[in-house]
């Protein structure tokens, strides 16, 4: 199983820099993260064509891309304006992936501070039919992230429940799970429908994006139901810099691989 890892290690540094010190930790893949836009451009016209040129020289592929983080977008929302937009936003990622051949991509059901409403169930389900509908036959599928919101959960859960098509599945944070009600219950779940992985640890009391085995996430546990699951995809390190104990950035990479290495040989999935 390859290894992938996600532009938001350190947003300080450009990607045109990025690149070199992830091919040289032995990364194949990257992931395009969604909490900075300019980092990578990937909804601009021009901005694609650079990633790709970028892309082809080091000799990388892109596995997936995040939907950014927009203020007034919410796709499970039961209001025309918020959920067109976020519907509207979803669509223009789906094409931005169809020219980085980036197979997956994945969002948010909502934002994280969304509210409880009954409504989010049935709206997530008919957003992502009509987003199905959009990908048709490109070789593209949508992920929906788990996250530490239970409202929003339960309306994932449903619509997980509800629509059936292979092009729509799970994306699976450890760490949003780690500080949910049930850890790992979503994998147990729902890990049939794995399309995504964001791995990372935290220290349990915030999404700290740490690499595994900084903090308190039971891997030994994810591990045993990771290992039974048929999953196709990368497996994809989101994890930062900013609280890790490894600083230099080339140190931070090669430790992250190393560690992706070691889950995937506890999963036996090498």
């Amino acid at each position: 199983m390859d290894l992938s890892i996600s532009t938001t290690f350190n947003y300080a540094i450009p990607l045109k820099e990025q690149l070199p010190m992830i091919r040289a930790a032995g990364f194949t893949h990257i992931s395009l993260g969604g909490g900075d836009l300019a980092h990578s451009n990937y909804l601009d016209a021009d901005g694609r064509k650079a990633l790709n040129k970028l892309m082809s020289g080091f000799g990388m592929k892109i596995c997936s891309l995040h939907v950014p983080f927009r203020a007034g977008v919410d796709i499970s929302l039961p209001e025309r304006g918020p959920s067109a937009a976020g519907r509207e936003l979803i669509r223009q990622c789906i094409d931005a992936a169809g020219e980085l051949a980036a197979g997956v991509v994945i969002f948010h059901p909502g934002p994280d501070q969304a509210e409880d409403d009954p409504r989010r169930k049935g709206m997530l389900a008919g957003q992502v039919n009509k987003l199905i509908d959009y990908i048709g036959n490109r070789p593209i599928r949508l992920a929906v992230e788990n996250v530490r919101n239970e409202a929003l959960n339960r309306a994932l859960g449903c619509s997980l429940d509800a629509v059936p098509d292979p092009r729509y599945g799970l994306c699976y944070d450890t760490s949003h799970d780690n500080l949910a009600a049930r850890p790992m219950g979503m994998l147990l779940e729902y890990g049939a429908r794995l399309i995504a992985v964001h791995v990372s640890d935290n220290r349990g009391e915030k999404d700290d994006h740490l690499l595994p085995f900084e903090g308190v996430i039971d891997w030994k546990k994810f591990c045993g139901i990771f290992a039974r699951l048929k999953y196709p995809g990368k497996f994809l390190l989101e994890v930062e810099m900013r609280e890790s104990k490894f600083k230099e950035p080339s140190e931070f990479l090669r430790e992250a691989y190393t560690r992706g290495k070691k889950l995937l040989q506890l999963c036996g999935q090498t």
